[in-house]
């Protein structure tokens, strides 16, 4: 399942900014800090969330915790500022909806490994059943040469399997190495901090300064480390699992030759050996056969008591966020009119979205039962029969939720007060995507969707600009790296590209940083250096490097997925190299569109603000006026402070 972008940060920005612009006008005193209050805490609980989980047998609470501050926000929109609370609670209740999706697909990915397994029993018993047909049918002759064919391709296949498990473990225990590695060069790292800072102190605040540096380094080289050891842990729990798939079918393989060994022994002797042949495989399509049906029950339990209901949880946080935003058309200004009617817009688009996720699953299901029944290897199929119309009856009810769910996407974005181009953008995209479910073949789709997205690497090859990297590894390392000079920081926006308006938008929330500390950055270097400038960003109590790390998240041919801890973008291959695509991030997921039209105008709002405050550090930096580029960040951080709470900000 392709993991959709998540850009949790910006309804945060825009709940934000919204309190900021009606928090201070009908509302109590006492409301305005209820509000802040639950605003702090939803930073708080969606910053406390791990962005690497390590336990992965676990599942995430957080959106039971954002359900029970929706709830609060709910009360206080009772008590307080009605509008202020009721755009908190859309969303509050809209991230939650996202997390439980998030939920949702780690459990869907799970599923689909089992769907990969039952399929592959299916598939070895229906071969194993069609040899039983052909033994009790052929003379020995024929069998004999049927079954040396099944024997060459069982080993052509048995030597493929055995070549991918030893790449495969390969890469397992390179992986286990470098993190054994990095785990102990952070440790041997965290001493050598321990050390210098204890020696730092002992010496006094001057003349320890540089022992007191040089623990921060080891320190930062330390998280470094173990970030990259977490990363290797990703790589072992993602290699397991198909370790564990390319095991059973090398396995299934051994079984098909041994059992076709032994017929060939027999097959030429007489008939009657056929025709126990034939039973020895029947007995084993029922051992298949019964192995793929207890697996096919938990596949049923999984999707029945976690997929699916968790799938209708998000659908209902989505309609509870709509409900909350519909007080803020109520008797309201203009802009609070537009602002209800953008999030209920957005909030029924993403319950559709999650419906349409909800009815793929349950046609991916659909359509591996139907292909169990179509082998012919169950001696009784009505259970399964039964439960395929139940499955195609539970399908087409989410289409029909899916649509109703657009239909008042678009309604509502019919009821924006002042409409201009972006709200007409999104309309016709979410017309589309009606059009798409109201037509739905699910099946037929699926096909069409691999021609399009084929479609658009080759356009996207060719029109490319004449700038690039050699590869996506390469293009998300650069990413990484925060742009301290002006030379990298035209790098970064040569690669970035935007040809729509909705993705020039997109382009300026993606380089907001970027564009805050176009003066800043370069002015710190020159002064401080380069590594100064990017530690003293690494040790604020943002904690946040200029730019978040992006890693490579899946490959398609001339088209890549980068993602980082907020979001994630695709990345393609021109005539230059690779390069962020922004138009094709859009293409995969129209929600993105929707937080762009609603988050970017306050966006810029608030650059514009925190623009001059950077722009007068710059000019201190370039006077002179900081000793130290920790200084720096001090004072940064103080003007920004002000300068939020200027605009309505905590």
């Amino acid at each position: 399942m392709l993991r959709r972008p998540r850009l949790i940060t910006i309804p945060l920005l825009a709940t934000s900014l919204a309190i900021g612009l009606m928090g201070c006008e009908d509302g109590s005193s006492d409301g305005a800090e209820g509000v802040t209050r639950i605003s702090n805490e939803y930073d708080t609980i969606l910053q406390s969330r791990p962005i690497i989980r390590e336990d992965r047998t676990t599942i995430d609470e957080t959106a039971v915790e954002l359900r029970r501050l929706a709830t609060q926000a709910d009360d206080l929109g009772q008590t307080g500022d009605a509008y202020a609370a009721a755009i908190l609670a859309a969303n509050i209740r809209s991230a939650a909806g996202a997390f439980e999706v998030d939920e949702a697909g780690r459990l869907e990915s799970a599923a689909q490994v089992t769907r990969t397994l039952i399929r592959g029993l299916a598939d070895d018993a229906e071969l194993l059943a069609s040899s039983a047909d052909a033994a009790e049918s052929m003379d020995p002759s024929q069998a004999t040469l049927l079954l040396e064919t099944t024997l060459a391709d069982a080993r052509a296949r048995i030597a493929a399997a055995e070549a991918q498990m030893s790449e495969l473990n390969e890469r397992l225990e390179q992986a286990r190495a470098q993190r054994d590695s990095r785990i102990e060069r952070a440790g041997v790292l965290e001493s050598q901090a321990s050390e210098r800072a204890r020696t730092g102190v002992d010496a006094g605040p001057l003349a320890g300064l540089d022992q007191i540096n040089e623990a921060i380094g080891f320190r930062s080289e330390a998280r470094g480390q173990r970030i990259e050891a977490a990363r290797n842990d990703i790589s072992i729990q993602t290699l397991a699992p198909t370790i564990r798939v390319a095991t059973a079918r090398q396995d299934g393989q051994n079984e098909i030759m041994n059992r076709a060994r032994e017929s060939r022994d027999g097959v030429t002797d007489r008939r009657e050996n056929n025709l126990a042949y034939a039973d020895t495989l029947r007995r084993d399509v029922a051992e298949l056969a019964s192995s793929m049906l207890t697996s096919m029950k938990e596949l049923e339990r999984i999707e029945s008591t976690e997929i699916i209901p968790r799938f209708q949880q998000a659908m209902n946080d989505f309609s509870g966020a709509a409900d909350s935003a519909r007080a803020l058309t109520r008797g309201g200004s203009k802009v609070e009119s537009s602002i209800g009617a953008r999030t209920i817009s957005g909030a029924e688009f993403a319950r559709g979205r999650v419906a349409w996720d909800a009815a793929s699953a349950r046609n991916r299901t659909a359509d591996l039962i139907a292909r169990i029944i179509a082998t012919g290897i169950l001696t009784d199929d009505t259970a399964m029969k039964a439960n395929l119309e139940q499955l195609i009856a539970s399908r087409d009810e989410f289409l029909k939720d899916a649509a109703a769910s657009m239909q008042k996407s678009l309604d509502a974005l019919n009821n924006t007060g002042s409409r201009d181009e972006t709200d007409a953008f999104i309309t016709q995209r979410v017309q589309q995507a009606l059009e798409g479910i109201n037509g739905a073949d699910l099946v037929s789709m699926a096909d069409a969707a691999r021609k399009t997205r084929a479609s658009a690497r080759s356009a996207s090859g060719g029109g490319a600009a004449a700038g690039g990297f050699g590869t996506p590894a390469a293009l998300a390392k650069f990413l990484s790296t925060p742009a301290v000079d002006a030379s990298s920081m035209a790098t970064y926006r040569s690669v970035v590209m935007a040809d729509s308006a909705t993705a020039k938008d997109l382009a300026e929330i993606f380089t907001a940083q970027l564009d805050l500390m176009a003066d800043l950055l370069p002015a710190m270097t020159k002064r401080f250096g380069a590594d100064a400038t990017i530690a003293a960003f690494e040790n604020s109590e943002q904690g946040d490097s200029p730019f978040p790390t992006f890693t490579v998240e899946s490959v398609d041919g001339d088209s890549a997925r980068l993602a980082n801890n907020t979001m994630s973008v695709v990345a393609a291959k021109g005539a230059g190299g690779w390069h962020v695509d922004l138009d094709a991030t859009l293409k995969s997921d129209p929600q993105i569109e929707m937080m762009v039209s609603m988050a970017g105008p306050m966006l810029k709002n608030m650059m514009r603000g925190l623009g001059e405050q950077f722009q007068i550090v710059a000019e201190e930096v370039e006077a002179g006026d900081f000793e130290n580029a920790s200084d720096v960040i001090a004072a940064l951080e103080a003007k920004m402070s002000a300068a939020m709470g200027g605009m309505g900000g905590r």
